[in-house]
């Protein structure tokens, strides 16, 4: 240990290396543990919905919903999610929270989880997530 400062400024590279590794291995980990939302694949996310009766909230814009949407889905648009949060009524209802890849969502959870809604999940991957596993589509 005597030796570890002397290592870290003969080897800055090296070890500035490993600490942005470290760093990225962990980071998604603590961040999940810190916020409290819990990520699910499709196939997880089909499974949570028909034993746990789940809904599916769809936060893209009304335009890419009316593309093609999952079935039974609600659309509550991220720009609008405040004000249409309403619609949702049954807070401990398990949400499924999908936008076309997953950065929205991400978003959504958090404001749903801070509105008092007990399971809140992000679907990975979004509608494309959903399309890698071969799941229909309705438009």
């Amino acid at each position: 240990m005597e030796n570890l400062g002397e290592f870290i400024v003969n080897h800055w590279i090296l070890s500035a290396a490993w600490v942005v590794l470290a760093w990225l291995v962990f980071s998604d980990a603590i961040n999940r543990k810190l916020t409290g939302l819990q990520p699910l694949d499709a196939n997880q996310s089909v499974r949570l919905v028909n034993q746990y009766k789940g809904k599916f909230v769809d936060v893209r814009e009304a335009d890419e919903f009316e593309k093609e949407h999952i079935a039974d889905s609600v659309n509550l648009p991220l720009s609008k999610l405040d004000e249409e949060i309403k619609k949702l009524k049954n807070k401990s209802q398990p949400l499924v929270i999908v936008c076309a890849s997953g950065q929205r969502a991400r978003n959504a959870a958090k404001k749903l989880k801070s509105n008092d809604f007990e399971e809140v999940y992000v679907m990975t991957g979004g509608i494309n997530g959903w399309k890698e596993a071969k799941l229909p589509l309705f438009s």
